[in-house]
């Protein structure tokens, strides 16, 4: 289970960041503006399943983030996903454990809007590298002797569906997306819940 947990400092620095950026926001004058980009990050649980690998794990993402539009409704996306994953609870297969790297383009749309809160929904493109080992003396496979390192690529498309909350005048704007999939080559599959702060720049 260590790749589940390797990423714990990760996650206490996104909270670091975000806690300055709200006592900033909360002692700076409600006259100041943002420009339409921003820094994009997350954190989410999930799994993925490839040509030879399966397993549960965490992912995380950054990136960067322009939006368009009057009420900026539409937003484009490149970003980095990352994240590492074992089978856990999965029993029909060897004990492994690998590592991703996505690079993504997406394009968020708000398809309701109301106030600060929208409904979002996005689309996109990645390729991905996936590399890993499967260990040796697993108790799944008795006749396997030694360790085994693999890599695999592969390249698809993504969509998500999830909430949005962008307070006016306010340095961050905050995304819960319960639903992401990722599908391409080679049996490829991606599914996990993220949450998502995005951090604006002034004017």
């Amino acid at each position: 289970m260590h790749y589940l947990f390797t990423h714990k400092s990760t996650i206490v620095l996104l909270l670091c960041i975000t806690s300055i950026f709200v006592i900033s926001n909360d002692c700076a004058s409600q006259e100041v503006k943002y420009k339409n980009t921003a820094i994009k990050a997350g954190v989410g649980v999930g799994i993925n399943s490839g040509y030879r690998e399966v397993g549960y794990g965490s992912v995380y993402s950054i990136g960067w983030q322009k939006s368009y539009g009057k009420k900026n409704k539409l937003r484009i996306n490149p970003n980095l996903i990352v994240g590492g994953f074992e089978p856990l609870t999965i029993t029909d297969t060897r004990e492994h454990s690998f590592r991703i790297s996505m690079i993504c383009f997406n394009i968020h749309y708000d398809l309701i809007k109301y106030k600060i809160v929208s409904i979002s929904a996005s689309a996109g493109g990645f390729a991905d590298y996936t590399r890993g080992v499967f260990w040796k003396g697993s108790w799944r496979d008795f006749d396997f002797k030694g360790s085994e390192y693999f890599h695999s690529m592969y390249a698809g498309g993504c969509a998500s569906l999830g909430l949005r909350f962008n307070p006016e005048n306010y340095g961050l704007a905050f995304e819960i997306r319960p639903f992401n999939f990722c599908m391409g080559s080679r049996e490829f599959l991606l599914g996990y819940m993220m949450f998502g702060i995005d951090f604006k720049f002034r004017e």
